[in-house]
């Protein structure tokens, strides 16, 4: 084999063999690393981008950049933009497998591109000051940062919207076929949060959308749009009225009638002893204290022995 080399003075990147011969990836993977590679600082690039660019469509360039993800020559991260409030996907791209703590984040750009790429290879660092490098980095994959501001808490509108967009965003992870850019998940995020609130999990969802899907797919935020919209699960059933419909005026406890609990009706006869006030009570508990207190009298009135005669047991009504 004879190899003719030419020697560019402009406009020219330099890879190293490592790269070029490393068998980890596929031919496709690594021409799309040295095209990301190749452009300047700040370039424009998405999966639809890059799919105009080349014969290869959508599933091929996503599943080239999920290669150079498991490879660690690339690491997509979604940022929420300071200036708009929108979300973005950020590609770190690297000409060698990066180690832990390379790459420190920068901070948002101030315009609402969906997505961009921050090119490591020239060895210059972007415009903008950067942030601090984590203290404990770690090498295992982990999900992307949060999308919101961490003094958010949980039950924030916005939090549940920035956990539906990276739900839908990790899709891509495992079904190259649906992946889908910031702005697309983030379109998608309030029917995944219909889904959450009719009690559907996770695992529920990601087979919902993930299952049975067709050999070619064409447009996956179509796709993603019409599964969580047809197979959204019914509003659950509300639960059935309790049977106690009255709240006790003393402390608010169930009770079949309107009124007083027993204990509440102690209280209130050890406070009032003296008062005339009728004290009001469920209809229950007034017919039980009736009773009690005609069987008491009436046992009184046989221990007296009064009447002269056999005494009949008396014979109390609860």
């Amino acid at each position: 084999m004879q190899i003719h080399r030419t020697s560019p003075t402009r406009d020219f990147t330099i890879f190293r063999n490592e790269l070029l011969r490393d068998h980890s990836i596929s031919w496709c993977a690594a021409g799309v690393l040295m095209y990301l590679v190749s452009l300047p600082e700040q370039a424009r690039a998405s999966v639809r981008s890059l799919a105009e660019k080349r014969k290869e469509g959508r599933a091929r360039i996503a599943s080239a950049l999920c290669e150079l993800e498991k490879a660690r020559y690339l690491r997509r991260e979604v940022r929420k933009d300071q200036g708009s409030g929108l979300l973005r996907t950020v590609y770190v791209v690297f000409d060698h497998p990066y180690e832990a703590g390379d790459g420190e984040p920068v901070e948002a750009a101030p315009a609402n591109e969906p997505e961009s790429g921050w090119n490591l290879a020239s060895g210059e660092r972007p415009a903008g000051a950067a942030g601090p490098k984590p203290l404990v980095p770690s090498t295992s994959p982990k999900e992307p940062p949060s999308l919101t501001e961490s003094a958010e808490g949980p039950d924030d509108p916005a939090v549940r919207t920035g956990r539906a967009a990276r739900f839908l965003h990790g899709l891509g992870r495992t079904v190259p076929a649906l992946s889908l850019g910031a702005a697309e998940a983030l379109k998608l995020a309030p029917l995944v949060e219909v889904w959450w609130e009719r009690g559907a999990s996770d695992a529920v969802l990601a087979k919902a959308l993930t299952a049975g899907l067709p050999a070619t797919v064409h447009s996956a935020p179509k796709l993603l749009a019409d599964r969580l919209r047809r197979k959204c699960p019914p509003v659950p059933p509300a639960p059935p009225e309790p049977l106690l419909r009255h709240a006790c005026e003393g402390c608010g406890a169930r009770l079949p009638a309107a009124g007083r609990c027993a204990a509440c009706v102690r209280a209130v006869v050890r406070e009032s002893r003296g008062s005339r006030e009728p004290v009001p009570l469920a209809e229950g508990v007034l017919g039980f204290m009736e009773s009690a207190k005609r069987g008491a009298e009436a046992a009184r009135a046989a221990m007296r022995g009064l009447g002269g005669g056999a005494v009949t047991p008396p014979v109390v009504a609860v």
